[in-house]
Order: C-alpha cells, then structure tokens, then sequence
C-alpha cells in the first residue's frame, strides 16, 4: 500500500465517528443493493483485470455484455495469450476504444512469458504492464487477490468530493490528492472487496451527476447536501464531441470493415467504402487508416489491410 497522503483541510472535521458512520451506512446500502457481478466475488485475478480494462470508458450497462463474450472466448489469461491479436481484436467488437484489447491481449503476452502466467500482486508490477493504471490495478488487487487497495474512478471522486469537501462537480473542483487522500482515509481494513463496488454502485444509482439526495443514506453526513437541498445544480462536465463525422467514427467504420473480412483485403476497396459511408474525403479516411496502423490495431501488407499487427511487443 502506498504511503498515505497528506490530509488536507475539511470543511468538516472527520472525526471517527462521522468516518464509522460513513462506513457503516454506504456498507448497509451496498448490502441492500449489491449487483451480481461474477468477477466481485470469483477471487480471479484475470476476471478482474477483464472487468476492469472493459468498465474503463464504459457505462456498466454495457460491461457485463463486454466481459462474458470476452471470458467465453478467452476463458483464462493462458487462452488470450496463445490467440492471435486480430482474434482480441475482433471479439472486442464494437465496444468502442479497441485499444483496450490490443492492451489486455499484450499483457497476457508478458504475464504468461515473464510471470507464468499469473498476474502479479504488486501495484507497481500491475502498473507497469500495458494499459494498467490506478483504478485497474487496485480492482485487480482488491477482487484478485483479496489485498487492500483503494480505487478511484469517476463515480467514486463524486461521492467522496461530495461528501468530504462539499464541491457539486468533484471530477472538475476537487484536487485529485485530496481524493486518493480520502479513498486511503476511507478504506475499511480488509473491505476493499467490498468498499470499492459500494462506493462505484453508489456513485452511479444516488450520488449521479445529479444526485438523488431524497435517496441518499448520507445526507446528514455530506458537506454538499445543504447545497443541493438550496437547489444547486453540478456543472455539466464537458461534453465529448459528436461521434457522427468525426476521425473516431471513420476509425470505427474502418475496424469494421475488417472485423467482418475473412483475412486481408484490399486497401482501395476499404478506403472508398468508408469514404462514401462517411460521406467524408479520401484524405480524412486515410488519416484515420495511418493511425489505426500507429496504434497497432491494423496492419497494412502491400496493397492490403488486416486486423493486428506485425510489431514485437517491445
């Protein structure tokens, strides 16, 4: 575990009995409303992994479609290993940022090359590997390994930015040390298992980006209450550019093309096709080709493109 951060200044103090009873509240309503989710209680590390690279990004509506067609298809680290990472590549499918399989499937690589196939129980280890950062080595430890370790995504800056330092939008007002000071500070001995989905369910049903505070257990516990209850809104974060004619839409439309080919085909035919698909120019579509090739995700052979890549993975 890593050394704790400095504690900063509350606008209300954490005593140990308002820390006791944030605890036990967030614990009784996670009990009361916990999801079913195989990898929270599996004690898999490669299960967790999964669950992590796949909810990075990514609504958990749609995770859980995401992580069984990639746990039928690659059942253990040692399977995605041995595939072909055209084959991560086209059973990642259309869930949007496939650099996450291209990441998952190189990890497998090294972890079954360099450590036996079994992922290490180290942060900085975890860390290292590609496409592993905080939050997906903390889940990897935590629902892994059963080892403490404090997440932090986005659901769980909201509650504890709320609640501790009383800012409406955490993910834009509060100092990113203040949250991994809180999300350490926080952390019940030997309930990460359990305190990380609480607090990232919790997050996503009561404390959403407008938070339903008639709902919400902590209300006389949370320094934004008073705030919202006067009628204050949060600031909307900003908002992602539009996807319709964008370089990521071109980019989609090129993996699919070759995601429904049965091997390597022509070039010319993809590039048209996506541009008139697109309604966008020759240049733009191999714009988009160029950076699929830099990220990895395709390759080009001559006058023909194909999922994957050639690259060693040093």
């Amino acid at each position: 575990m890593p050394a704790r951060s400095e504690q900063p200044e509350l606008p209300r103090p954490l005593s140990p009995q308002r820390l006791g009873a944030i605890r036990k509240r967030l614990l009784q309503w996670y009990a009361e409303h916990e999801q079913p989710f195989p990898w929270r209680h599996a004690r898999d590390p490669y299960a967790a992994l999964v669950a992590a690279v796949c909810a990075q990004q990514t609504q958990m509506s749609r995770v859980l479609e995401i992580y069984d067609r990639w746990m039928e298809a690659f059942p253990t680290i040692q399977a995605l290993a041995e595939a072909s990472d055209a084959d991560a590549i086209r059973t990642w499918g259309r869930a949007g940022y496939p650099r996450r399989a291209m990441y998952l499937h190189r990890t497998a690589r090294i972890v079954c090359a360099e450590y036996d196939g079994r992922l290490p129980n180290d942060r900085a280890m975890l860390e290292a590997l590609p496409g592993i950062g905080p939050f997906t080595a903390a889940i990897v430890l935590c629902f892994g390994y059963g080892i403490d370790a404090a997440a932090i995504d986005t659901n769980i800056t909201r509650v504890l930015g709320r609640v501790l330092f009383g800012d409406l939008q955490p993910t834009i007002d509060t100092p990113p040390a203040y949250i991994r000071w809180a999300s350490e500070r926080l952390l019940p001995a030997k309930e990460a298992g359990r305190w990380n989905p609480a607090l990232m369910d919790f997050g996503a049903a009561i404390c959403s980006p407008q938070p339903k505070c008639h709902s919400c257990p902590l209300t006389g516990l949370c320094v934004a209450h008073e705030q919202f209850k006067a009628g204050a809104r949060a600031k909307a974060v900003r908002a992602q550019p539009s996807f319709s004619g964008s370089q990521r839409e071109i980019r989609g439309l090129i993996m699919s093309a070759l995601r429904s080919a049965d091997g390597a085909i022509s070039r010319e035919q993809v590039i048209a096709d996506v541009a008139k698909r697109a309604g966008a120019r020759r240049s733009r579509v191999m714009l988009a080709e160029r950076s699929l090739i830099d990220d990895g995700l395709i390759r080009q052979s001559g006058h023909r493109l194909s999922l994957g890549t050639d690259r060693s993975l040093t």
